[in-house]
């Protein structure tokens, strides 16, 4: 019996020595640099594989135009979403007492600050034999030629309208720069303030639509500009398409 167990043992001494020369063998080739440099290559290969089949994918939903359809479509959703919650919102807060007790302190301010103004434009200071009047409004007085541009412009009518078809050849012809205000998209007073400016109706400029006009009929000032943006176009982008039309030259550039 005790021969068998030192057989035992001896078999079981040479089996783990195996499995240790086996152990060592690998360790010592896992640690050669011809070893993880294949390794590095096969990472990479598998990596730009990986990368190859990544790039084939998007480029079949790219050529395939129902995937952009239903893309743009999803867009769309997205952005007609995010428009109606902020007008829900909208409508709640215009719909509530205190909105209106506060809209109709800021008309009646607004009205009582419009007669002092014209009242104080009336009155003349004497300083000796000069006579001094009240400033006015704030922002430089434009140029000859940014007079010439806006008048072009405002003959567009509301550049946002025209774009959606809203804005028929007939109502610019009817309405003129009447309806049509001009949005100053940097200030009045910086050079070529004046110039840089968008037509646009009072829906699109700074009045609230009424419930019964498209949901996509929002003021750049008083709605969320964003959206704005995303439903009409950046200013820039109007802005040169503006230039386009009246067929001129913007001067600042």
């Amino acid at each position: 019996m005790p021969q068998d167990n030192s057989e035992y043992e001896k078999k079981i001494a040479k089996a783990n020595a195996a499995r240790q020369r086996q152990f060592d063998k690998q360790q010592a080739k896992q640690a050669s640099p011809e070893y993880q440099k294949e390794l590095q290559e096969k990472q990479q290969a598998s990596q730009l594989k990986f990368q190859q089949r990544a790039f084939e994918k998007m480029k079949a939903q790219l050529d395939d135009p129902e995937y952009l359809e239903a893309q743009q479509q999803k867009q769309r959703e997205t952005q007609m979403k995010a428009f109606e919650k902020q007008r829900a919102r909208q409508q709640i807060k215009e719909a509530s007492p205190e909105y209106k007790k506060q809209q109709i302190k800021k008309v009646t301010a607004a009205k009582d600050k419009a007669v002092q103004k014209e009242k104080k434009s009336k009155t003349v200071i004497s300083v000796g034999v000069k006579k001094i009047k009240s400033k006015g409004l704030k922002g430089r007085n434009p140029t000859a030629l940014e007079k010439k541009l806006a008048n072009k412009i405002g003959d567009i009518g509301c550049i946002c309208c025209l774009n959606k078809n809203w804005y028929t050849s007939d109502m610019a012809e009817q309405e003129s720069t009447k309806f049509v205000s001009l949005h100053h998209i940097e200030g009045r007073t910086k050079e070529w303030a004046h110039a840089k400016v968008l037509p646009l109706c009072a829906y699109h400029h700074d009045t609230p639509a009424p419930s019964h006009a498209p949901e996509e009929l929002t003021p750049i000032h008083r709605g969320n500009k964003k959206e704005w943006i995303a439903l009409n176009g950046t200013e820039d982008e109007l802005l040169k398409q503006v230039y386009g039309i009246i067929e001129e030259d913007q001067p600042w550039l």
